[in-house]
């Protein structure tokens, strides 16, 4: 297994080029202050024990190196304790270019007390250091500027939210990175529920049986707002070796993002609604019937400079599974809106309308919405014709 950054990582780092490129630009040419690292090497020397190559600490730097190798890195590596002890057990990565900077928190090291499991921690801290100097530090631009975009007042609800996603899937990404680390499924998810629950005494196969039959009753997204939940993690490392890359990268959305949900958008959603909606009422408007001087203006109105498709489009493809029901309402209202735009022709495009929500398998929301919506216009509900949901 060959640690890359995840489709996610990739698809938000070039919509963010996008829509904010002279955000981009600027942090893409900002190198690290001076006195950022300063500050960050009075802090470690303040708060932490900067742990010697001696005693335990010989096996535990030989370890870092393995990981740090394993994962095809050559950076020099520090490893610190901190000194509280009154924090979930748990590592994190200082990022510092040039220099694998790890710190240990509470009582982490006594709860990973086999090499597989301490390999796996310290291939996941060592990952995020991966990915940030990954692409010439591309996925580092990303993480700086969404957290940049986070502090401002009144951050848009899509750059929050991808934001929030970005985080859960880097520490998948971290997690994968361990598991390449250790090579040992078991210990990377015995691991993780030492750390997380602080319980020594873990079992893998028992905790991966727990997380499917959880999977299987559909527990939605992710509600983590920096790391996913526990199941989410242990089900992306039991499936990582086995599944092929297209249905692993469909589960880990799955569990991370669920359906798209018209109030709960990233810019990645965002993107895929708009590009969705202007499939839709191209396929509408493909259609004489539904095609007419009010319906093009209405269409202009959402995309510039519309012009409808001069050939005859093939049917849609079925979105309700990827769609909330927010989102089906969406798109049930543009069929509608398109279809009653102009009442002379309203019921030929009703038909239309009705044959579009068919292919996008929301056939029975659409019908619904559309008697309450033209109540008492008997002439133009004839035109909607029955069909099974």
């Amino acid at each position: 297994m060959q640690l890359e950054p995840l489709p996610y990582h990739v698809a938000v780092a070039a919509r963010l080029e996008a829509v904010e490129p002279d955000l981009w630009s600027w942090f893409r040419s900002d190198a690290f202050a001076e006195k950022y690292k300063t500050a960050t090497t009075e802090d470690l020397l303040r708060t932490a024990i900067r742990l010697d190559r001696s005693g335990p600490n010989e096996r535990r730097y030989a370890l870092a190196e393995q990981a740090r190798d394993a994962l095809g890195l050559a950076d020099p590596i520090t490893l610190h304790q901190m000194q509280d002890a009154s924090g979930t057990p748990n590592a994190f990565l200082i990022y510092m270019p040039g220099e694998i900077i790890i710190a240990f928190v509470g009582r982490i090291l006594e709860l990973l007390d086999t090499d597989a499991e301490l390999l796996d921690l310290l291939g996941h801290e060592i990952s995020h250091y991966k990915l940030y100097t990954e692409a010439d530090g591309r996925f580092h631009t990303v993480e700086r500027l969404l957290a940049w975009l986070m502090q401002r007042d009144q951050c848009p609800a899509e750059f929050a939210e991808t934001w929030r996603r970005n985080r859960l899937y880097t520490e998948i990404y971290c997690d994968l990175g361990g598991l390449q680390a250790c090579g040992d499924r078991d210990a990377t998810v015995r691991g993780l529920v030492k750390s997380l629950a602080d319980f020594k005494d873990a079992d893998a196969a028992s905790y991966i049986k727990q997380a499917e039959e959880l999977l299987a009753k559909g527990p939605g997204p992710s509600r983590g707002t920096t790391h996913p939940e526990l199941h989410v993690r242990a089900l992306a490392i039991a499936n990582a070796e086995t599944m092929p890359p297209d249905e692993f990268d469909d589960l880990i959305t799955r569990l991370i993002c669920g359906p798209i949900e018209l109030g709960g958008l990233d810019l990645i959603e965002q993107q895929r609604l708009g590009d969705l909606t202007r499939q839709v009422v191209d396929r509408m408007l493909s259609e004489s019937d539904a095609r007419n001087d009010h319906a093009i203006a209405q269409a202009a109105q959402m995309f510039a400079g519309y012009v409808p498709p001069t050939t005859e489009m093939l049917p849609l493809t079925k979105l309700s599974e990827n769609l909330a029901p927010s989102a089906v309402d969406y798109f049930a209202y543009v069929l509608l809106d398109f279809a009653t735009v102009e009442d002379s022709a309203s019921r030929a495009a009703l038909t239309v309308a009705a044959t579009v929500a068919d292919e996008l398998g929301i056939s029975a929301r659409f019908r619904e919405l559309a008697r309450q919506e033209l109540k008492g216009k008997r002439a133009i509900l004839s035109g909607l014709t029955s069909r099974a949901a």
